[in-house]
């Protein structure tokens, strides 16, 4: 009969099992000691872990087979069955994507505690008493801003993000809603992006922002108290988070004083003045519109202050120029800026909330200015979301939203460095 051996840090039980087969290879000693058919270690991975079976007869167990067998009671193997299959099993091949071995933890255990991530923040959610919605992914008018790079369809645009149908739903009369959607953005592709990704937003009608900043800490803090897994999450410091406005930040590392209506060549020079020119890249020669000027001119500085924050530590930056306000409303309590936060964790931006724009006409000036943004970088003109102009116009209740990326949250709070590590398939692996 042949015998069962465990040499990884936890034994099989008694059952039935199916895994595949890595390595075969003779036991060379285990051989010497005994006088019938040699023995063979045959590494095996069940799920995502290593286990070495110690089988008497080779029979026709090949490296890459998917191998069954029993476990008796007393250890032993027993009914082993094999099919086989390629015997070149590449490393980055679908073999071991998930759960290479040499990988602790997983991508398969990543996956597993994605899973429990996105049933707690549901279940967050729904003791909160939002209702959860399902909106289209497929719409005939995307976000018109020149930094995104719309996914144009025959029918129509995949979204980048679910936020103008979210507010026709606050416009038609619900309170607080909240969804995990899918979004698109073409040419974004690194470590920390993919063009697919899980957005998660949600909206709150007559809360300030700052409730959905303390949305976030609640949430994750009990994220990482209740999540138990193979190994736990990471060790996330006790709300509130600090709090930091960017004029604060742009005066302790850059030395510059923001008022929030500096023109581009008005803040090119007060980073000359600080002595920070070198972080500039020259655009004198390119016909750019006047926001986009500021908002490179702004990035280019920004950049180098994102350097500056502990990873270990999670920050909320709020109060952004209003050249940057996007969706967002004018500060009532500081002019220049804008009521929009960002959470950064990690080394990287999770979330980006708003105090909504409710007055349709801003709205559509701001939309008309991305347009004339796109033209002058050459990109396609695209159309704009009259239906949700339209609810803007009927009455949008005052309102605060948050967009938090899922995928980089995950990342965060599993300690992981790439995102193709908590997501099933990245761009490159489709």
């Amino acid at each position: 009969m042949s015998r069962f051996l465990q040499t990884s840090s936890k034994s099989l039980l008694a059952g039935n099992y199916h895994g595949r087969v890595i390595e075969v290879s003779l036991d060379s000693e285990r051989s010497k000691e005994s006088c019938s058919e040699p023995y063979y270690k045959v590494l095996t991975v069940i799920e995502d872990e290593v286990f070495q079976l110690i089988i008497e007869e080779k029979n026709k167990i090949t490296v890459g087979a998917l191998i069954f067998f029993e476990v008796a009671e007393d250890g032993a193997l027993i009914n082993i069955k094999t099919r086989k299959a390629s015997t070149d099993i590449e490393t980055e091949g679908d073999l071991l994507r998930w759960r290479r071995p040499v990988n602790n933890p997983s991508r398969m255990e990543l996956l597993r505690r994605r899973q429990q991530i996105l049933r707690y923040i549901r279940e967050w959610f729904d003791e909160q008493k939002f209702i959860e919605t399902e909106t289209p992914i497929l719409v005939p008018a995307p976000s018109p801003e020149a930094q995104l790079f719309p996914v144009k369809t025959d029918s129509g645009y995949l979204i980048s993000s679910p936020e103008f149908q979210m507010k026709r739903l606050l416009a038609g009369g619900f309170e607080k809603i909240f969804q995990f959607a899918r979004c698109f953005r073409k040419a974004e592709s690194s470590p920390r992006h993919n063009p697919e990704f899980t957005m998660l937003e949600w909206y709150r009608t007559n809360e300030p922002l700052e409730k959905l900043m303390s949305d976030i800490e609640q949430m994750v803090l009990r994220l990482t108290e209740t999540i138990s897994t193979k190994c736990s999450l990471i060790q996330i410091p006790p709300a509130p988070w600090q709090r930091k406005s960017v004029s604060e930040l742009f005066k302790k590392h850059l030395d510059i004083y923001l008022d929030g209506t500096e023109t581009a060549l008005q803040l090119r020079k007060k980073a000359q003045l600080a002595g920070f020119e070198d972080l500039l890249v020259d655009t004198s020669e390119t016909k750019t519109t006047e926001s986009l000027a500021y908002e490179r001119l702004f990035f280019q500085l920004w950049n180098h202050i994102e350097t500056k924050f502990e990873p270990e530590t999670p920050v909320f930056v709020y109060d952004w120029p209003l050249p940057l306000a996007s969706l967002a409303r004018q500060s009532p309590k500081k002019p220049g800026f804008a009521e929009r936060v960002e959470l950064y964790a990690g080394g990287m931006e999770l979330a980006n909330g708003f105090g909504e724009l409710t007055d349709a006409l801003e709205q559509r000036r701001r939309f008309e200015q991305d347009l004339k943004n796109r033209v002058s970088e050459g990109l396609d003109t695209v159309p704009l979301d009259e239906r949700f102009l339209n609810s803007l116009e009927l009455g949008l209740p005052v309102c605060s939203g948050m967009a938090l990326g899922v995928d980089r949250l995950i990342m965060w709070l599993c300690g992981v460095q790439k995102i193709r590590e908590v997501i099933c398939f990245s761009a490159e692996e489709v």
